[in-house]
């Protein structure tokens, strides 16, 4: 069922297309499906009027030059980053280079889908000699407007061996006027999927034996108008019944689609056996079954049989593999037996829901583990397995799917829990909704907790701090970082490496850094690192070893530095899609920071503005402001103070929304004086410095002797004495320390 390793593990039966059944042809409609390549398939129509057959059967055609790539959605696809994890698994069927960037940049919260994921993707499928047709089945089921605003911006710039083809109860929002404007959209709607007395004929007769005369297949297309579900529930409904039985079916045969719906349904359960009956309407519950699985459900054993013998009799079954391991029951055929169970064997529902909860949770499908645990009323085992699974759903950036998770439950029991209610507000507070998160926070705080969760480093209270802290650093606020996080570390100083403690430890470090303790700062930060790596809080880390490495160059230790940026890289490489994380701001930024100490500017300028960018999308105050600065420093040494002085505008503007921006304050005005020197600045720089040069005044900070910086340039000693004498001509200072705190105060260093 589950595929895949590590975070993208993906149910197969997703991703695979339906297996080809013997079917009603419909080559008009097959016709258009196939012709030119086209951007845009759609078909639209209402349950069961053969929409996903007829894409199975244009993907079955022998004259089918294109491949086809398939996802079946389901409700639990409205998390953004599952959504395009599966889409992406799909196209890696037929394109095994697909994904390769595109799917570890999915594993970055918030991240862009439009500017990160689709270019990238984009340029995996150019590399595809063949052409592929990507199906999206049962497209109605997305109602989530970033995922909707996503797959248009995918339309508008689908790589030239793409098409995609959609079927969907109700019209997509997508651009098809443009689309039809231009010749680039197939339109298939229920008035084309509509049954000819032809199409019946073929249906009744020969598909399935039935013998009806001309007029009583006439009678019956006319009485479902073509609906496809419709006639194949009266072909259930009349096989085997006898002669007799068929004409007095057809002659009293009459009303609407919901009367044919009631109607058939109850003529079709009534001519099974009760076993049959039974194995029918209780897993109906089940979005998707294989036989081991129904049996856990059913208490029975002969599941496998069971489905061997639905299948061969052609009833609603829908294999979704070729191996015949996994089924499905057409929608509108299980929405009608769910109906059935509910009015013949309500007691039973919570205790079935119970036993497929269980089934899931042992083979490790934890969202469907937990639908069926809260559909039982199990609300105590639903969030424990929320509790359990909310941490890695979070390190694969479904937050979506937590909060789904979490909005399944009553309010009152995410309320009354603190557990929970603090899930709800870190996840909340990852996708920048921070004044809900407050709520929520609130929420934890006045439920009484348990004295088992009152201690150690993943205690409700440090949880809560952490949360709490967390918010005052996307809000710009020193002072209340430092308060709320010292009185938490103080209290578990001795905490190691818990999740919520090396959150508390990286704004803690940060905070002492934006108030000016430059060396305070970095001995907790180098702490946040070691808990980030202990306890595998990802999130965390790549704030603590950005903010960390930043401390130390402030410090004047250059070579720890050295050795965290390569820290960075070697996360950013075990984490490929960090590098489109929000968090990942100070770790580019970071890098900037030592490029530029190092006098590698056009690489250190690359890195600076990535690391801006992501500093705004995540919204952090200090991270924009931070980075904006230090870029601002860059672009003023290359003598470009224009393009400095706008950077520092934006830096100001920032530093305003901060509650407590702490002495970030003295470090922009200090930038701002070099960039637009005026009465009381210390006098603007008569030459801009050399890269050389810079690497050179970098390394006078240190204790290195001009013998080892030699050694460490890989130049000769008397090189470095001719840069040291051009930084104290272009600087008018005369000692080395002059020229240190002349290049401090320039931004230089």
């Amino acid at each position: 069922m589950v595929v895949g390793q590590g975070p993208r593990r993906v149910l197969s039966s997703k991703v695979q297309p339906p297996v080809h059944r013997r079917q009603v042809s419909r080559p008009r409609l097959l016709a258009l499906c196939s012709g030119a390549p086209r951007k845009l398939t759609v078909v639209r129509a209402p349950a069961g009027w053969g929409k996903s057959t007829l894409l199975a059967e244009w993907h079955a055609a022998e004259a089918e030059s294109r491949r086809f790539a398939w996802l079946t959605l389901d409700r639990g696809d409205n998390d953004p980053a599952r959504f395009w994890t599966y889409l992406i698994e799909a196209l890696r069927t037929q394109h095994p280079d697909a994904g390769a960037t595109s799917l570890p940049t999915l594993e970055a919260p918030r991240v862009d889908i439009v500017e990160d994921v689709l270019p990238a993707l984009g340029d995996e499928l150019a590399t595809s000699e063949h052409g592929i047709v990507l199906v999206l089945d049962d497209y109605h089921l997305i109602t989530n407007p970033q995922i909707q605003e996503s797959v248009a911006a995918f339309v508008d710039h689908l790589p030239r061996v793409l098409e995609l083809a959609i079927a969907t109860r109700s019209t997509p929002a997508l651009p098809l006027a443009r689309l039809r404007a231009r010749g680039q959209l197939v339109e298939i709607d229920a008035a084309d999927l509509s049954f000819s007395l032809e199409d019946a004929e073929t249906l009744l007769n020969d598909l399935h034996g039935l013998g009806l005369g001309h007029d009583a297949v006439g009678r019956l297309q006319e009485r479902t108008e073509g609906w496809a579900a419709g006639l194949y529930l009266a072909s259930l409904t009349l096989r085997g019944r006898g002669a007799a039985y068929a004409e007095e079916f057809v002659r009293e045969f009459a009303g609407d689609d919901r009367h044919v719906v009631d109607y058939l349904s109850a003529e079709v359960l009534s001519g099974q056996t009760e076993e049959v009956r039974a194995f029918l309407l209780r897993t109906s519950l089940l979005d998707r079954f294989c036989a081991p699985l129904c049996d856990a459900v059913t208490g029975g054993e002969d599941a496998r049989r069971i489905l061997r013998e639905m299948e061969s009799a052609n009833f609603f079954l829908i294999p979704l593999d070729s191996k015949r391991v996994w089924y499905r029951y057409h929608h509108l055929f299980a929405e009608l037996l769910r109906q059935e169970l509910a009015l013949t064997e309500p007691a039973s529902i919570g205790a079935l829901h119970r036993r497929a909860s269980a089934w899931h949770r042992d083979h490790g499908t934890a969202s469907e583990a937990i639908r069926h645990a809260t559909a039982a009323g199990d609300i105590a085992d639903a969030a424990t397995l929320i509790l359990d699974h909310w941490i890695v759903a979070r390190d694969r950036a479904r937050m979506e799917t937590i909060l789904a998770w979490l909005a399944g439950l009553p309010t009152e029991a995410v309320t009354d829990d603190p557990r929970l209610a603090l899930v709800k507000a870190t996840t909340l507070q990852e996708i920048g909704r921070t004044t809900e998160a407050d709520h929520w926070l609130e929420a934890a705080e006045r439920r009484p907790v348990p004295p088992e969760l009152r201690a150690g480093p993943d205690a409700v209270a440090t949880g809560i701090a952490a949360c709490r802290a967390i918010n005052q650093y996307f809000h710009g606020d020193a002072g209340g970082i430092r308060r709320t996080a010292a009185v938490a570390l103080g209290v578990g100083s001795d905490s190691g490496g818990g999740y919520w403690h090396s959150a508390l430890l990286t704004t803690f470090g940060t905070a002492q850094f934006a108030t000016g303790q430059v060396e305070a700062a970095a001995a907790t930060l180098d702490r946040a690192v070691d808990a980030g790596v202990a306890s595998g809080h990802t999130l965390a880390l790549a704030h603590a070893l950005g903010w960390a490495v930043v401390a130390h160059v402030e410090n004047g230790r250059p070579e720890r530095a050295r050795r965290l940026v390569r820290q960075i890289d070697d996360y950013l490489v075990a984490h490929p899609g960090l590098n489109a994380y929000y968090g990942a701001a100070m770790p580019h930024i970071a890098r900037g920071v030592v490029l530029h100490h190092d006098g590698m500017l056009a690489e250190a300028d690359r890195e600076l503005a990535r690391g801006s960018e992501l500093a705004r999308r995540g919204a952090a105050r200090f991270e924009v402001v931070y980075g904006l600065v230090a870029r601002a420093r860059l672009t003023t040494s290359l003598g470009r103070k224009d393009a400095a002085t706008a950077m520092l505008r934006d830096a100001r503007l920032a530093l305003t929304r901060c509650q407590d921006p702490g002495t970030l304050a003295d470090l922009l005005t200090r930038a701002e004086r070099v960039a637009r020197p005026g009465p009381d600045a210390s006098g603007p720089v008569v030459e801009a410095l050399s890269d050389r040069e810079l690497a050179v005044l970098r390394l006078l900070q240190t204790d290195l002797s001009q013998r080892e910086i030699a050694a460490r340039l890989f130049v000769s000693f008397n090189t470095v004495k001719t840069h040291t004498r051009g930084i104290f001509r272009k600087l008018d200072v005369s000692t080395r320390p002059e020229a240190v705190r002349r290049g401090r105060e320039l931004g230089l260093t």
